[in-house]
C-alpha cells in the first residue's frame, strides 16, 4: 500500500510521539495494548495500523519501541524533517509556535511572518518573526514548504495564491475561512469553534464517551 489511510497516519504520529518518550527506557518494549491505553484508543486499530507497516511484536515482549520509532518515521517520511512557516503570530499563531517549538515533531518551524511591528524583526524560540513584504524571499532563501495559516485578513485568497505560487505543498488553516487549493497542495483544516460546539453536544451524551477514541 503506497498512501496510508488519513486516520491511519493521524494515529501513527501519536504513536511516534508516545514512542519517543519511551525509547530510553532499560528494555524499550511495549505491547499493542499498552500503547493504545496511553492513547485512549482502540487495540485493533493499533495492530491493524502496525500491520499495514509491515511489524510484528513478539507474543512475550511486544514491540522493539527503537525499531517501532525507525519504522515510522520511515513511513512518515520524518527522517528529513519539513521546513514550515507560521502566517499571522496573533494568540493562534504563537499557541502553534509553542507546540512545535517544544513537542517530538520532524516539522520545523524556520519563519514567522506578522503585520504587527510588536512582532517583527524579534525571535520567539529562536525563530526569527519578518514583515509580510518578506515572504517571497524567506520561503525561497528556507526552502519552506509547508504554511500553517493562523489570520485571515480582508483577502485571505491572495495570501494563499501566494503561498501556493512559491511552492508551499501543504497548508494547515486554524481559520474559520474555508480555503480552495488546487488537487497538488494538501490542505489540513482545524476548526477550533467547530470543535467546541461537538465537544458540548457529545459531552455526556454516550455512555463511556471518552474512554476509546480517535477511532
Amino acid at each position: 500500500m503506497n498512501t496510508l489511510p488519513h486516520k491511519t497516519v493521524e494515529r501513527l504520529s501519536r504513536y511516534r510521539r508516545m514512542l519517543l518518550r519511551y525509547q530510553f527506557m532499560e528494555k524499550p518494549y511495549i505491547f499493542s495494548r499498552d500503547l493504545a491505553a496511553m492513547l485512549k484508543i482502540n487495540p485493533v486499530h493499533v495492530r491493524r495500523d502496525l500491520m499495514l507497516l509491515g511489524i510484528s511484536g513478539s507474543h512475550s515482549s511486544g514491540y522493539d519501541v527503537v525499531e517501532l520509532i525507525g519504522q515510522i518515521t520511515q513511513k512518515l517520511e520524518c527522517r528529513s524533517g519539513k521546513h514550515a512557516c507560521i502566517i499571522g503570530f496573533g494568540h493562534t499563531g504563537r499557541a502553534a509556535l509553542e507546540m512545535f517549538a517544544t513537542d517530538f515533531t520532524p516539522v520545523k518551524i524556520h519563519a514567522i511572518f506578522d503585520s504587527s511591528l510588536k512582532s517583527v524583526s524579534k525571535t520567539f524560540y529562536d525563530i526569527p518573526c519578518y514583515s509580510m513584504e518578506k515572504i517571497a524571499e524567506v520561503i525561497e532563501e528556507q526552502k519552506i514548504t509547508l504554511a500553517v495559516f493562523t489570520e485571515a485578513d480582508d483577502n485571505p485568497e491572495a495570501m494563499i495564491n501566494l503561498l501556493i505560487a512559491l511552492g508551499i505543498k501543504g497548508i494547515l488553516n486554524l481559520t474559520p475561512v474555508q480555503l480552495q487549493l488546487p488537487e497538488d497542495v494538501y490542505l489540513e483544516e482545524f476548526d477550533m469553534i467547530t470543535s467546541m460546539i461537538k465537544l458540548a453536544y457529545f459531552s455526556g451524551k454516550c455512555p463511556g464517551a471518552g474512554r476509546l477514541k480517535h477511532d
